[in-house]
């Protein structure tokens, strides 16, 4: 159903709009006929003041119920009673007034053309309020569905946020552990940069954006844990445009990429891994590009994207509506894994 401004004040005015039309037709139709203004604006008067409280009536009426199709004979039936019941009160009103008996007359005659402009005049009233109670009804329920929507993707969101923290926790827990005896000084700097981690992550909302540099530098201290927890076997390759640096992309969505790259480089294959990160702007596309060694005949990298990579594929969807924002390639012993965010969603995101 199409949107309208549904305001009561809207209604009002286009009620009262009718009436005032209704007014001048009395008044000059009386006027012409030779009865004077002054009978002519007592006429419409009357006829105003009643007709303005039957409209109220009637907006007051169909604001609190309203009619199925199969019941509009109940709004032609309402209209025709206040037709008839406006046009005896005015009737009323006015023989209570002194008036020439020409005019009283006039009066008379007139009464059939008056109770059906009068029942014309009450049914538009009524099928006005009708469509337009309609209409609000329709906004307040799609701005309830948009809610809901709302409401239910943070919650999908706020989800998978919650699945990716803990799996990343546990496993720096692990090898925090596996160096306390060992080697204390490394466990204390792999605790300080867990802890700076988790605190730069605690306070973030799905729906803000952050900077290039912002989320790599927090890829950074992620890559610090990892390569105290590797040692030498892991290694990185990070390379960004010069013009990206107002680029904006969802919080932590870099790490469990990285994450991936680093779990079926490491443990697919043997020797020294390097991890490699691209970051370029085209075409108002921040194009960033996760590439990482894997063994064919073992990785288990050609089976799927694991939850990493499709936690972050949905998420992407979550935020941007779209399912083209992830893809995974392999290049002979290369995994390739490219997330593109469109900059003018995030523009829009963030004004």
């Amino acid at each position: 159903m199409p949107t309208a401004p549904v305001s009561n004040l809207t209604l009002k005015i286009l009620t009262g709009i009718f009436i005032y039309i209704v007014f001048q037709l009395n008044f000059f139709s009386v006027w012409q006929l030779g009865f004077g203004w002054k009978a002519a604006l007592v006429d419409a008067g009357i006829n105003l003041v009643l007709q303005i409280v039957a409209a109220a009536v009637i907006e007051n009426i169909f604001r609190f119920y309203q009619p199925r199709l199969n019941q509009l004979w109940i709004a032609v039936g309402m209209s025709a009673l206040f037709g008839m019941l406006l046009v005896i009160f005015a009737k009323l009103l006015i023989g209570l007034l002194p008036a020439a008996a020409d005019y009283t007359s006039f009066l008379n005659r007139s009464t059939g053309i008056r109770i059906g402009f009068s029942i014309l005049l009450m049914s538009c009233i009524s099928i006005l309020t009708i469509v337009w109670n309609m209409l609000r009804r329709e906004r307040e329920n799609n701005n309830r569905k948009r809610e809901t929507e709302r409401l239910s993707r943070e919650a999908e969101l706020f989800k998978l946020r919650q699945q990716l923290q803990p799996h990343f926790l546990f496993n720096s827990l692990n090898s925090i552990s596996s160096l306390v005896v060992a080697e204390p000084k490394e466990a204390r700097k792999m605790i300080e940069q867990l802890s700076t981690f988790l605190r730069s992550t605690i306070n973030r909302k799905d729906g803000e954006m952050i900077s290039l540099q912002e989320e790599l530098a927090q890829i950074e201290r992620y890559l610090t844990i990892e390569k105290l927890r590797f040692g030498h076997r892991l290694q990185t390759d990070m390379h960004t445009d010069d013009n990206c640096s107002n680029s904006q992309l969802p919080p932590l969505l870099l790490q469990p990429v990285v994450e991936n790259a680093i779990k079926f480089g490491l443990y697919d294959t043997i020797g020294d891994v390097v991890i490699g990160i691209n970051a370029v702007c085209q075409n108002n596309e921040l194009l960033i590009t996760v590439t990482n060694p894997f063994d064919p005949e073992t990785s288990s990298s050609k089976k799927g994207t694991g939850f990493g990579l499709s936690g972050v594929q949905r998420r992407l969807y979550l935020l941007f509506g779209r399912q083209d924002l992830l893809k995974t390639d392999s290049n002979e012993n290369t995994f390739i894994t490219t997330i593109r965010i469109p900059q003018v969603y995030v523009q829009g995101n963030t004004d």
